[in-house]
């Protein structure tokens, strides 16, 4: 039985809005009755609309019909609720609409209690308890748009942090220097000059032009100067092969040249530079995929004997002739080769490298199909007592019989390894190569990032002989690995270790992460992508920069 059978009066307890409602006649009930009955006419409307299907037999169009008015049954009362729905948000906004006073009339404001107007533009109360006259509106409208910027300020500054840490940079105020130079490269299409400001302040310019793809054939010549020696753009994509040539006009006396995504240069520049460029020393060149083998054996058989660096990434034109010129004209005096991406090469070509005794630093990344222990191992014999820099990234063909057999008894001079994506390493073959290796003094440099069989025992190896020199350690995604190998990094001396890369490694948590940076006194940059156990809430001493946290994001 309800409640107010029999004519009772008692009722609950009621809100102000309806209180207010109730006074001024408006009923939530009856505007609900009315939508019900909306409701229920529009459902008989549809309940006529259902089609039948006609068969062979009676039994089949029985079954139709089931079929069919389930169907529509569903469907009126998916959208009978999603009307329902509506209907109440509409109700909602009607009753919040009719409860606010109109404008003209007299209300008191809710915040000096002093009488004013009512306009449309008339701001509610912070509790939502009445309006604010004009000068508390004023007020309070001061106090939200200055929120607003705070709340903008503070994004801008999260994103500007988080943009400085994907650099590799620490967000400070920047220096008055740098801020004429990033003003210089934003309207650089305005500047005719550059003037005097020194070799380091011009190849600044041209890196913040390079990441911005602003460096064209306008603004190529403002860096081009008879008396410069060092060149370097790291990005030539927007360069025609005419504008290339004027560096070969304009810089004669160039010693290190260094083009990067230059995939409009042709054998008409690279001739040009072999004929004009006679100091050149050193050679970068990325993405000339427009380069021919034979315009390669021209340029090394005019200037190959003055090169001591040569660096080539991303072509399919260097072949085994070409291979065959460097060897011709610069086995006297090379001492830096870097070949990366070149997919033309093969295992047989790669042997020509034996004629190359002089060799210091050696790249042959990325070239899975013609590396392979034998050939590495017999180039290590000839060049590996003097070599300071490996990199044989993506060799997946190798094995722990090319390091057990070339790197460990060769290389005393090691300093900087990477062999990032080599598969074919294991655990044991790592351990044994860094454990009681006296000929070599420590590694500088270390990276082997996704070598996916290494562990513990490999890299606590690696630890163990080199935490004394190590600056630079990457173990991106080596996933065996477990705490233990971090508390032992912690636990060693590593006084020159400055950058660490242990991303996607979930081993590392906050407290692993406090101790390494408490201990590691030189450590400035630990990227951590893909770890999820790091959070914000890790204390980072001052000074140490932590890329890749999930709470850093932009």
């Amino acid at each position: 039985m309800s409640r107010n059978a029999g004519g009772s009066r008692v009722r609950g307890p009621n809100s102000a809005l309806t209180e207010f409602l109730r006074e001024r006649g408006i009923d939530a009930n009856a505007i609900r009755h009315r939508y019900e009955e909306t409701l229920q006419q529009q459902a008989s409307a549809s309940s006529d609309t259902v089609v039948t299907v006609s068969g062979s037999s009676a039994t089949s169009r029985s079954r139709s019909r089931e079929v069919e008015t389930t169907v529509a049954s569903s469907s009126r009362s998916r959208k009978r609720t999603k009307k329902k729905h509506e209907d109440s948000d509409d109700e909602g906004e009607v009753l919040a609409r009719m409860a606010r006073p109109r404008p003209g009339q007299i209300e008191f404001c809710a915040e000096c209690q002093c009488r004013f107007t009512v306009t449309a533009y008339s701001k509610a109360a912070r509790d939502g308890n009445g309006l604010l006259c004009h000068s508390c509106g004023s007020k309070y409208a001061q106090e939200e748009k200055q929120q607003k910027k705070t709340q903008i300020s503070s994004r801008k500054r999260k994103k500007s942090i988080a943009a400085a840490l994907l650099d590799k940079q620490e967000f400070a105020v920047p220096k008055l220097q740098d801020m004429c130079i990033k003003l210089i490269a934003r309207y650089i299409e305005d500047v005719e000059m550059l003037g005097d400001i020194g070799d380091f302040n011009m190849e600044k310019i041209a890196r913040i032009l390079s990441r911005n793809r602003s460096l064209k054939d306008n603004t190529l010549k403002l860096f081009l100067n008879p008396s410069i020696k060092r060149l370097h753009f790291w990005d030539c994509s927007n360069l025609c092969s005419d504008s290339l040539e004027l560096i070969g006009s304009y810089c004669p006396l160039v010693e290190s040249l260094t083009l990067s995504m230059c995939g409009q240069m042709t054998d008409k520049v690279i001739d040009y530079y072999s004929t004009n460029l006679r100091n050149l020393h050193s050679l970068t060149i990325n993405g000339g995929f427009l380069i021919t083998s034979g315009c390669w054996l021209r340029f090394f058989d005019a200037i190959g004997s003055q090169l001591n660096r040569f660096s080539l990434a991303n072509t399919l034109r260097f072949n085994r002739e070409s291979l065959e010129a460097i060897v011709r004209n610069c086995s006297g005096t090379l001492e830096e080769l870097s070949l990366s991406r070149v997919g033309s090469l093969k295992v047989e070509d790669i042997s020509l490298l034996l004629q190359l005794p002089r060799l210091t630093a050696l790249e042959l990344s990325y070239m899975r199909d013609a590396i392979t222990d034998d050939i590495m191992i017999d180039l290590l014999r000839t060049f590996g007592p003097q070599l300071v820099t490996l990199n044989l990234d993506d060799s997946g063909d190798l094995t722990d019989k090319f390091l057990l057999e070339g790197v460990r008894p060769h290389c005393g001079r090691l300093q900087n390894l990477s062999l990032a994506l080599c598969d074919g390493f294991t655990d044991i073959g790592v351990r044994d190569v860094f454990k009681d290796w006296e000929v070599n003094n420590g590694l500088i440099n270390a990276n082997f990032s996704r070598c996916v069989n290494v562990g513990d025992a490999g890299i606590q190896a690696l630890i163990d002989h080199s935490a004394k020199t190590l600056v630079v350690l990457n173990l991106n995604s080596i996933y065996k690995l477990t705490s233990a190998t971090f508390q032992l990094l912690a636990s060693s001396d590593c006084e020159f270790l400055s950058h660490l890369d242990f991303g996607f490694v979930h081993c590392v948590g906050d407290e692993e992460i406090e101790v390494l940076t408490e201990r590691c006194k030189s450590l400035q940059l630990i990227e951590a992508y893909g770890n999820i156990r790091i959070t914000e809430l890790a204390k980072i001493k001052r000074g140490v920069k932590v890329a890749g946290r999930q709470s850093d994001s932009l």
